[in-house]
């Protein structure tokens, strides 16, 4: 088994074994498994894997979606777990998520590779979506709040 298969699968059976909710609880984890990972390696592995965050309490941990998720699974799990409000400023969508949440959501997002979305920025508990025409924005606006199962359904764009 190579390296990289060998410490991905320490990191799934880690993900199984106790909730996880940042990467240095991971790294520690694995470096108890005398497993060394620097954190971009980590990272890497956990977008390959297809980990996602979901809701633990007041915190976010990581999951291992089981079995493999098909294309969307992943943003649809994140938007049913994390979008709490989407508005549309011309061409920019504005998603909101809990405090922590926003970067899982946006990582979702730019893994679709989504033709409207030509870049994302992600803070705390905020995106900015830069999409590429306005009729792009209000779109993806839509398949957003779709995609989250929002009760507040995006505004009719004003006339």
């Amino acid at each position: 088994m190579s390296g990289k298969v060998a410490r991905q699968a320490e990191i799934l059976d880690c993900l199984r074994r106790a909730p996880i909710h940042t990467q240095a609880e991971l790294a520690d984890a694995l470096a108890r498994r005398r497993v060394q990972v620097n954190q971009a390696t980590l990272s890497r592995d956990l977008r390959e894997l297809g980990v996602v965050r979901v809701p633990d309490g007041a915190r976010a941990r990581y999951a291992v979606p089981d079995p493999p998720a098909p294309p969307g699974s992943r943003l649809r799990a994140s938007a049913r777990s994390f979008l709490v409000r989407v508005e549309v400023v011309d061409q920019v969508v504005v998603c909101h998520t809990p405090p922590g949440c926003a970067p899982a959501l946006a990582s979702a997002l730019d893994g679709m590779r989504h033709p409207e979305v030509a870049g994302t920025i992600a803070g705390d508990d905020t995106i900015f979506i830069l999409t590429r025409s306005r009729p792009g924005a209000r779109a993806l606006g839509r398949e957003l709040v779709a995609l989250g199962a929002l009760d507040d359904p995006l505004p009719e764009d004003p006339a």
